[in-house]
């Protein structure tokens, strides 16, 4: 795959994006030349678009550029393009909501460098809005509440495979609310110089308040709706079956499921260990809060280390690693512990993977299906 390339995007795109923004508008306001575009025969909503389609031009042409590393990774193994393709509809939608904050940010501002500084800041916090070490914070509930207002998790959401309505409108609301906001301040340049009566400026403020209002409420709406969603893959290993929703839908209490996964392990194992992450997660999205996913390093934690020792006889299995220099023993947890009122159920390594021999000295580990 190539979710490396992508995992670091939202907070590129950030540098990217307030590079491309900070002078939009400012250079306008400094130069005095906007004072000059108000006189022109078309309207702010006009301006404002022109700028936004320009950046945008200017970022697909950035992200253009990465579309070699997908093309060569295809020829040195098979790459499902499905999560590909997604992870590009989601910079593209993530990078659309940041030049609208730069745009706006720039707007209200006559130096770039100002601009440049507060479009990092101001997008830097919507990314951070999602990280664990804030949302540890407050409670579940609040801290998925943060989440759900996070750029950078619903970007990891749509990069895994997984193409939800809920959070493609959840960037377009962010433009949406930026650009009309834009709209507004070039509005209120005219106002200055006593074009428009008073009555007018009532209107505006009521439509821009109207306009934003909806925005922000189609994202309760939506919240709601959880089966607009797409399995870009080409396998739909995220796609839960009907007997499985069917059997989350009747728990009468909550239902745990723990990942146990040690940083370092067996290099074949490794690569799978974001697989059933992903997949895993898909058990929270359709138990609609009736399912809760952990995921927990014991080697990093004594006490929670003793816990899956004596209480769930979880143990680390020992794996033999080796390079062109040394090979050495490594003790590695690969478990997921699954915890229904008293009861529970631990899936080692050996009931998760299964191995194929491709040849006399080559062997696959691929992921069983962790649903069945």
């Amino acid at each position: 795959d190539v979710r490396p390339l992508f995992q670091s995007m939202p907070l590129l795109l950030i540098f990217l994006v307030a590079a491309l923004t900070m002078r939009m508008w400012s250079e306008e306001r400094r130069m005095g030349t906007i004072e000059f575009l108000m006189t022109l025969p078309v309207t702010p909503l006009q301006l404002v678009l022109g700028k936004f389609l320009a950046c945008m031009i200017l970022l697909g042409v950035a992200l253009l550029l990465t579309l070699p590393l997908p093309v060569t990774v295809s020829f040195l193994g098979v790459l499902d393009w499905g999560p590909v393709f997604g992870a590009y509809v989601a910079a593209l939608f993530l990078g659309a909501s940041y030049i609208a904050i730069g745009l706006f940010v720039s707007s209200r501002n006559d130096s770039q460098i100002v601009s440049l500084i507060l479009t990092v800041l101001v997008c830097l916090g919507f990314y951070l809005l999602g990280s664990d070490q804030l949302a540890s914070l407050f409670s579940q509930r609040t801290g998925e509440w943060l989440q759900s207002l996070s750029t950078g998790v619903r970007f990891d959401a749509i990069t895994r495979g997984i193409l939800d309505v809920r959070d493609i409108y959840y960037y377009l609301s962010l433009v949406g609310v930026f650009l009309t906001l834009n709209v507004l301040g070039l509005e209120k340049q005219r106002w200055s110089t006593g074009s428009a009566p008073r009555q007018h400026h009532k209107l505006w403020y009521a439509v821009i308040g109207v306009a934003i209002a909806n925005l922000v409420v189609g994202n309760v709406w939506l919240s709601q709706v959880k089966t607009l969603r797409a399995d870009l893959t080409t396998s739909q290993i995220y796609s839960i079956s009907g007997a499985t929703r069917q059997t989350l839908a009747r728990l009468e209490e909550p239902l745990l499921i723990r990942g146990y996964f040690s940083a370092k392990t067996h290099p074949l194992l490794a690569p799978l260990v974001p697989q059933l992450r992903d997949l895993l997660k898909e058990y929270a999205v359709v138990g609609e809060g009736r399912v809760r996913v952990e995921f927990i390093d014991p080697q990093l934690d004594p006490e929670l280390e003793d816990e899956a020792n004596t209480k769930y006889n979880i143990k680390p299995v020992p794996f033999q690693v080796s390079d062109k220099y040394q090979a050495s023993l490594v003790n590695s947890y690969f478990n997921v512990l699954l915890s229904y009122g008293d009861q529970f159920e631990v899936l080692g390594f050996r009931d998760l993977i299964e191995v194929k021999e491709q040849a006399e000295m080559d062997i696959e580990v691929r992921l069983r299906n962790p649903e069945y």
